[in-house]
């Protein structure tokens, strides 16, 4: 089967006896929710505003080492091969789908979109996985790529509200109906979304990706949104008191320029904070500069270590972003990037921060609803 094809709204089984997530989320829900020994009755305990500090718990445990292994093993067995050959970066913290009786009524109800809708590019595969029945109308509601490409069409000329857009989708939609050890596999083109709940009883499922090597990542960065196997350098808490370390903000990337400084900041201290870092200063880049002499000047004054927002906040041209990233070896200037929770202090890991940029490309080509 060619390899777009697997992602056509197939299913795929697996071994959940190897994998057997849907025990593994219920002991973490436990550890939060104790009462909870049911994952299709945890309605019946918890209120909505709990059921949503249930998805944080568990969206935040995936993000654990154990989790990431796991996560790993299972795109090695039945992801790759779906990639043609490909190398992929898997999303470094999954998302738990939590859909209970009557979510409508407290709001909870996911609206239909498409992957695009989302800033995800068209390079992401999606795998949805159940952790209960889905059935009916507690399952995700899906359309086919050709009927959802000209829905998208159709919206945008006449620039439905949400109401008439559902309406449309549902009519081209249909339930995915699949239990526990089946995945559903589909890419971002798809139109999908939730309708009412009216069976009764809770729905989980567990939404992850993977990014296929030189497609289109969107607004959805390698390295900070996505990880390469085997990297969970998130996971680590660095000890960086009591060294020279400075805060650096940017604005002259494509990533950064259209960030506000103070939200730039906010991720900056928040990983100092974690870090144990008390910054010896801020250094704010020049405006219009791109290739970022202040960044420069910064790294030659060799303090132990220079925070900024992201790797994404160094140079755009390529050249001058590894002229930037030589120096700051050759002077012993770690980098730490608070977006990606990674750093660079050795040859090797300037060897993974080089493969995260160039990894993929953030768009390719028009959108395919512009060339119907």
């Amino acid at each position: 089967m060619h390899t777009h094809q697997c992602w056509e709204n197939k299913t795929l089984n697996y071994d959940i006896f190897k994998y057997p997530w849907p025990s593994q989320v219920l002991s973490v829900i436990q550890e939060k929710f104790p009462l909870i020994n049911d994952l299709s009755r945890a309605h019946e305990h918890l209120t909505a505003g709990q059921i949503q500090d249930l998805t944080i718990h568990v969206q935040s445990a995936f993000g654990r080492q154990q989790f990431a292994e796991q996560f790993d093993k299972f795109a090695e067995e039945y992801i790759q091969p779906l990639l043609g050959g490909k190398k992929y970066l898997i999303k470094r913290q999954a998302t738990l789908n939590c859909v209970i009786p009557n979510q409508q009524h407290v709001s909870r109800k996911l609206p239909f979109h498409q992957g695009v809708f989302y800033n995800n590019g068209r390079g992401q595969r999606t795998i949805w996985m159940a952790l209960t029945t889905c059935e009916d109308t507690n399952s995700m509601w899906i359309a086919d790529t050709e009927s959802s490409r000209r829905l998208t069409k159709q919206s945008i000329e006449q620039k439905m509200n949400q109401d008439q857009f559902e309406s449309e989708c549902v009519k081209i939609s249909r339930p995915v109906n699949i239990q526990p050890g089946q995945c559903h596999l589909f890419h971002q083109e798809h139109i999908h979304g939730n309708v009412n709940n009216q069976t009764g009883y809770t729905r989980m499922a567990v939404d992850w990706h993977v990014l296929i090597e030189g497609e289109e990542y969107g607004g959805r960065l390698p390295g900070g949104f996505f990880r390469a196997p085997g990297d969970y350098e998130q996971q680590q808490i660095f000890d960086l008191s009591n060294q020279n370390i400075i805060a650096y903000v940017g604005n002259n990337t494509c990533f950064d320029k259209h960030i506000p400084v103070h939200f730039q900041r906010k991720v900056i201290d928040e990983y100092c904070q974690r870090n144990q870092i008390s910054c010896v200063a801020v250094q704010f880049e020049n405006e219009h500069l791109e290739w970022l002499p202040v960044l420069e000047q910064c790294i030659k004054q060799k303090p132990e270590g220079i925070v900024m927002c992201s790797m994404y906040s160094l140079p755009d041209d390529i050249s001058r972003r590894n002229e930037i990233l030589d120096v700051a070896l050759r002077n012993n200037v770690n980098l730490y990037f608070a977006n990606e929770h990674c750093c660079m202090t050795n040859i090797e890991e300037l060897d993974k921060i080089r493969m995260y940029m160039n990894f993929a490309v953030q768009h390719k080509g028009v959108q395919s609803w512009e060339t119907l």
